[in-house]
């Protein structure tokens, strides 16, 4: 897999208020970021679960445990697929 660095300006103040390493404060923004373009629909779960640096079932199992649906449908694509299902 080909990556990129990204370098993000973060105040010492935000990490001193936090109380984290900087490894933990990556990782959490990775899995934030992750969950957020998953829930806007600009990720697959696949690619968010990459993002995230997890596996697709531990993804999954993170977003149940914040509340996120794992099968993130708008009604207009819900009814997309049930349409294609019903014509089968």
């Amino acid at each position: 897999m080909e990556v990129m660095t990204l370098n993000v300006e973060v105040p010492k103040g935000i990490m001193y208020a936090l109380n984290q390493e900087k490894n933990e404060f990556i990782s959490k923004m990775k899995l934030f970021t992750a969950v957020e373009y998953y829930k806007e629909h600009k990720l697959s779960l696949g690619k968010a679960a990459e993002l995230a640096g997890m596996e697709k079932t531990e993804f999954m199992f993170y977003l149940g445990e914040i509340g996120e649906p794992v099968i993130n449908y708008s009604i207009e694509e819900l009814d997309n697929e049930l349409e294609r299902f019903e014509k089968r």
